[in-house]
């Protein structure tokens, strides 16, 4: 029984979005499986920020969706950001209170191996439109909606 309850307690852990207004509602208790870091588009996965200020700290447990995946087209204008052609979200909500005009964050790439595009699911979203690819090395594992 010892044995079962460390193997749980390494495997897995308990993040919470402490936001005010959450990346990723109606959620704010998630599950992580550490274990589980084999990610595809679309999954919501955990990752430790570094350099992501100033909105988060270095080595905080982030939890946003993977939008983009090695290979995948992000394009993203001042109104729309598109993975492969499909809508995924919107302009830069953020660009004002980030004292950057939303043509810094204008971009037509590939997301490269070894890397994914995180994207919150609103506008508002502190995310990959602003802070680009995330290096997969910094995904901490799988996270799973609890309430």
């Amino acid at each position: 029984m010892l044995g079962t309850g460390a193997y749980l307690t390494e495997r897995f852990h308990v993040g919470y979005d402490d936001q005010d207004r959450q990346c990723l509602p109606p959620h704010r208790w998630f599950l992580i499986d550490r274990h589980d870091r084999d990610i595809t588009q679309g999954e919501v996965i955990a990752f430790a920020a570094l350099g992501l200020g100033p909105y988060f700290r270095d080595e905080q447990v982030i939890i946003k969706r993977a939008a983009g995946v090695p290979g995948d087209r992000i394009q993203v204008d001042p109104e729309t950001v598109r993975i492969n052609g499909a809508k995924a979200g919107e302009g830069f909500a953020l660009a004002g209170t980030l004292k950057r005009p939303p043509e810094d964050f204008l971009r037509d790439d590939i997301v490269p191996p070894g890397h994914l595009w995180m994207m919150g699911a609103t506008a508002d979203s502190f995310d990959s439109r602003y802070w680009g690819f995330l290096p997969a090395s910094r995904v901490i594992g799988r996270a799973y909606a609890l309430w």
